[in-house]
């Protein structure tokens, strides 16, 4: 009998094939995945499985960014390897982000720069900026505006326990490319000298939020020098002392310096709360343009709404928005998002129309006006109480909101009519009865205050653009914060399962073939 040549087997030739067949398959599974990652990386290919998402940028921030002038270029430089920027999940969030503007913006380019190995790359952002610039420092540039950040300012932190609570990296990319291409940084200028030493820490919330912004800050002692001519907002945030007005002791006069500020195309914050002392010569001031602090017998108004409030002592009050008026420009964008955030006034005293003004009252909308020769000054509510709400005064009950609400904020337009071509100018105030309006905690993204004051620089004319876009805060990100154990698990399934299948598919086959 002829023996049977092994090569030529039928168990052999299927096993070949077999074999043969799998090599492919598992050489094909690599090189896609080669291809495929090196795909993903170089055209930003991913699925954001995070619950807010986190990792996407939003429409919101490329609404802002698609404002920008695109003849004007601008470089995000990372100063250090891209790999260093991929190494880490903080550092990868912000490349991310860029990366993402890069690809939506053709006139915006991200590149890299070793500054360990070419520090001169950076000693000219150094010096012009007096910034420290390292490895983990972010440059954003166009033409001769530049802006640096460190690492942790795209985020949001906890200062007690240095956690990340959010990313705020869409805010700080699109303030920051705005402000490098306008033709002038708008300057705000944060008046010293009368206890205004909370707005001045460098951690201080209402300044944090003025550079997001877009603004440059200055602080300014107005008894010893004047406003620069590139200031285009003033902010005085809780004097505890007034403000000097020339008498037979002083021939400095600070609230002149004020109101010849005031008098050009120009606008000043000012923020109260419960605690403010009289101020007779800033309230004086404040007067002519319509705004006086609620008092009764001395005693600052503090209101109350247990009805309105986020805590059970009814002084972290919701604020209803005003919807008429120049007041209710502000909100108006926030308004027609169909459900407006909350806007939180805690431990707030109450505004009101000063004697100096007249009152009108027309179809949902009172306000104040005074008129003289070519000026008119109007005075309009932003923010007001509910109905629930009623004012304390000395630790008694003195007025309620039943028959008028209170108000919480209010803004001051002044209208220059010159004689020569008839160009009309405006100047604004607004005040604020709460100074933890502007608070870290109330400036949260969960609240509506942080977007507030931004389109109120904007309606005031001091931003060209404002930028409010919600920060992304990592609490419910179930995906970045799996356990170990569950990282394991979902290895395992992803790794045995496809081999089951083809395990599967492998026997299937064999046995039809056998049997065939």
């Amino acid at each position: 009998m002829k023996k049977l040549n092994f090569l030529h087997a039928k168990k052999f030739r299927y096993g070949s094939v077999s074999v043969g067949l799998t090599v492919v398959i598992i050489a094909a599974v690599i090189l896609f995945n080669a291809i495929f990652t090196a795909l993903t990386r170089k055209n930003l290919w991913y699925i954001d499985m995070t619950p807010e998402p986190v990792f996407t940028l939003s429409e919101a921030a490329k609404s802002v960014l698609s404002t920008v002038d695109r003849e004007k270029e601008v470089t995000i430089t990372f100063c250090a390897d891209k790999d260093e920027w991929e190494s880490g999940k903080t550092q990868t969030e912000v490349l991310k982000t860029a990366l993402d503007i890069e690809k939506n913006f053709d006139n915006i380019k991200v590149e890299y720069v070793d500054v360990f190995t070419n520090p001169s790359a950076v000693r000219e952002y150094k010096e012009r900026t007096g910034k420290n610039i390292g490895g983990s420092s972010v440059i954003i540039k166009s033409g001769t505006e530049v802006r640096v950040y460190s690492l942790s300012e795209f985020f949001k932190i906890d200062k007690t326990t240095s956690t990340l609570l959010a990313y705020n990296g869409e805010q700080v990319f699109a303030s920051a490319i705005l402000a490098v291409t306008q033709a002038v940084a708008p300057v705000a200028c944060i008046t010293t000298g009368h206890g205004e030493d909370t707005a001045l820490n460098s951690d201080s919330a209402i300044l944090t939020l003025l550079t997001e912004i877009g603004f440059e800050i200055k602080a300014v002692d107005l008894s010893r020098e004047e406003l620069p001519e590139d200031c285009r907002m003033l902010l005085i945030f809780a004097p505890t002392s007034d403000f000097l007005e020339k008498s037979e002791l002083s021939d400095i006069s600070e609230i002149d310096k004020i109101e010849k500020f005031l008098s050009g195309n120009n606008s000043m914050m000012v923020f109260f709360n419960t605690d403010t002392p009289k101020l007779p010569n800033l309230e004086n001031f404040l007067a002519e343009w319509g705004i006086a602090i609620a008092r009764s017998e001395n005693n600052n108004y503090m209101i109350r709404d247990t009805a309105n409030s986020f805590t059970t002592n009814g002084f972290t009050n919701v604020a209803s928005y005003v919807t008429e008026g120049t007041g209710a420009d502000i909100t108006e964008q926030l308004r027609n998002g169909g459900h407006p955030k909350s806007v939180l006034f805690p431990y707030t005293t109450a505004l009101t129309f000063s004697d100096l003004f007249r009152i009108r009252e027309e179809e949902n909308n009172r306000y104040a006006f005074f008129s003289d020769n070519m000026m008119m000054r109007q005075c309009y509510n932003v923010f007001v109480s509910s109905d629930d709400a009623v004012a304390v005064a000395g630790g008694t009950q003195v007025a309620t909101a039943q028959e008028l609400p209170f108000s919480y904020m209010m803004l001051s337009c002044q209208t220059n009519t010159t004689s020569q071509d008839g160009v009309n100018s405006h100047s604004f105030v607004l005040a604020c009865a709460s100074t933890q309006f502007a608070s870290a905690s109330a400036l949260d993204s969960k609240y509506g205050n942080h977007a507030v004051l931004s389109y109120a620089c904007n309606t005031m004319g001091s931003l060209v653009i404002p930028v409010s876009l919600d920060a992304k805060y990592y609490a419910n990100s179930e995906i970045s914060n799996i356990t170990a154990k569950e990282a394991n698990q979902y290895t395992i399934v992803l790794t045995v399962l496809p081999t089951c299948v083809v395990f599967i598919a492998g026997i299937y086959v064999m046995i039809r073939r056998k049997f065939a």
